[in-house]
């Protein structure tokens, strides 16, 4: 991987600056998240803040903390209406996690959140939400998010498959935001809140 330019070094801190002093307490309005979803693509789809955290830090795993969706029983995943793994704090009140199901669950349930920290590509492949049993990453998420309600291009060719479940999360709200809007501030929360953000923050201002 080449070494990052002194501009785009500058780039990444003044990003991470951003979410680590607006988004932690969730005071971040909903058009500001929706915009903001293509930062969040640049750093984590375009690879951006692991080729400057490799150029300043080394070639160590950048960790953030996870929670996840855990399948225990594949079959059962069309019992799961909707499901979200991402805490996220707003004003006035922080979700860890919700479940909506199509059934009963009088045992136990197909699917659990687990918690654990991790690389960062790891957190980005890991199902963060189930919507009419299929899975969705955190990564489909954001590319989603940017591609199709940020501004950063308009697409309105035919949908992939994974497109049209997450289309399908419009109709949930979680607390007081829609979904989508819940899972883009729960990453940029994630990413606020890591040890390697606060490390790199450190290494970029000496």
């Amino acid at each position: 991987m080449d070494r990052a330019s002194p501009e785009l070094l500058a780039v990444v801190r003044e990003d991470l600056d951003y979410l680590v002093t607006a988004w932690p307490r969730g005071e971040i309005r909903d058009d500001e998240i929706r915009r903001s979803s293509t930062v969040l693509r640049r750093l984590f789809t375009y690879h951006d803040l692991v080729k400057v955290w490799v150029s300043v830090v080394g070639k160590k795993d950048f960790l953030v903390p996870s929670s996840f969706v855990q399948v225990l029983d594949i079959n059962r995943l069309q019992e799961v209406n909707f499901a979200t793994a991402s805490p996220a704090q707003s004003v006035g009140m922080k979700i860890f996690s919700a479940m909506e199901f199509n059934k009963i669950q009088d045992g136990k349930a197909p699917i659990s959140i687990k918690e654990e920290v991790v690389p960062l590509k790891r957190y980005l492949n890991q199902p963060a939400c189930v919507i009419s049993g299929a899975l969705i990453g955190r990564d489909e998420i954001v590319q989603f998010v940017a591609n199709k309600l940020g501004g950063a291009h308009v697409d309105m060719g035919r949908n992939k498959p994974s497109e049209k479940s997450i289309q399908a999360m419009t109709q949930y709200s979680i607390g007081n935001r829609p979904a989508l809007i819940h899972e883009m501030l729960s990453c940029g929360q994630t990413l606020a809140a890591s040890e390697s953000t606060n490390e790199l923050l450190a290494a970029l201002k000496i």
